[in-house]
């Protein structure tokens, strides 16, 4: 089974998507449509040309309301609301919502219902979304005949619900605090800007690359969505002024006293087994370059576990915010698309 997917949002996610879809990377996924408000050039411009992941490797031309990505012809729209979009015109089964702007599920579910796809995957932390599935951690949990808005929360949460999970299936977890240091995100800005940041903190808008800018905003806590038994938990994130590569830190207290050597053992198995792909094992000493275009959740690194001997308990792992993330989302498209062969609970559609 081919799952036909629209991508509302041709940014940073939406392009690493189409590169992923195109090179291979998902097979049994196809891009049918696109909407963006730019024009079908730049969209086909921003594809070929990339400052971070370089230029594309194969053909992207641009025709009337097509975008041709190696012979492979995508329709493309240019609608502001997600209301006005007709998926169902490109037979779309799933659309991946990557504007940033239309998280909330309400907003998400008009894809639905007035264009005609079958299923939402929003790209970030979404606001009341039928479900939110970490791949790898509860994605099990998808019921096509109750979810039709889902939201994998975000790069960040995916690389530390991964490293939770092995610690919490292996040894207990609880008491956990968790940090974040996220590389530029496409919101922000060279300068300082206090129009249209994003959210209200004015913080959010201050030169990228000038400051380490809190960005209290990220629900780090959605950890806890996904791994309940954990409990409470805290955390923070920051945006640093790199271009690619972000960093998450994970401590806690084990059920018993584990050492460093357990913890390490713990997640080459589990990035050799049964977490293959979604979480990934370097022995070598890595810094925040040595991530990017790597495809996984989380890139363990061994050399920053630390335990005590009252089982106190902290790991980090790196990972590319837009290329991990981006391939995450197509694990969940592929789930959500080849589960939902019952009919939703959905009988109509139209254009508003």
């Amino acid at each position: 089974m081919t799952v036909s997917i629209g991508i509302n949002g041709l940014g940073r996610i939406g392009r690493s998507v189409t590169r992923i879809v195109a090179a291979g990377g998902h097979r049994g996924i196809s891009i049918a449509a696109i909407n963006d408000l730019a024009s079908t050039e730049k969209m086909a411009y921003g594809l070929r040309r990339d400052s971070i992941r370089g230029s594309f490797p194969g053909t992207v031309t641009a025709r009337t309301d097509h975008l041709v990505v190696n012979d492979h012809a995508i329709r493309v729209f240019h609608h502001p609301r997600p209301e006005r979009i007709p998926w169902a015109d490109a037979s779309v089964d799933v659309v991946i919502e990557a504007t940033g702007r239309f998280r909330a599920g309400t907003t998400a579910r008009t894809h639905i219902t007035h264009g005609g796809a079958r299923k939402v995957v929003i790209s970030a932390s979404a606001d009341d979304p039928d479900a939110f599935l970490v791949y790898g951690a509860n994605h099990h949990m998808y019921d096509p005949a109750e979810h039709d808005v889902v939201s994998p929360g975000s790069c960040g949460v995916n690389a530390l619900t991964v490293m939770a999970k092995v610690l919490l299936d292996r040894f207990g977890l609880g008491s956990v605090n968790t940090s974040v240091m996220l590389a530029v995100q496409g919101w922000q800005k060279a300068q300082d800007s206090v129009m249209s940041t994003s959210r209200e903190d004015p913080r959010l808008g201050r030169a990228a690359g000038e400051s380490i800018i809190p960005h209290n905003y990220v629900a780090g806590d959605l950890v806890r969505v996904a791994l309940p038994e954990i409990g409470e938990m805290r955390y923070s994130y920051y945006c640093v002024p790199t271009p690619i590569g972000s960093l998450a830190e994970l401590a806690g207290q084990t059920d018993r006293p584990v050492s460093v050597e357990e913890v390490n053992r713990a997640m080459a198995e589990a990035a050799a087994g049964p977490l293959r792909g979604i979480l990934a094992y370097d022995p070598d000493p890595t810094v925040s370059i040595d991530v990017k275009n790597n495809p996984a959740s989380c890139l363990f690194d061994p050399s920053g576990t630390q335990t005590t001997a009252s089982g106190g308990v902290k790991v980090r792992g790196w990972f590319d915010n837009e290329w991990g993330f981006s391939n995450r989302l197509l694990d969940l498209v592929r789930v959500v698309g080849e589960s939902s062969l019952v009919a939703s609970r959905r009988v109509s559609w139209s254009i508003a």
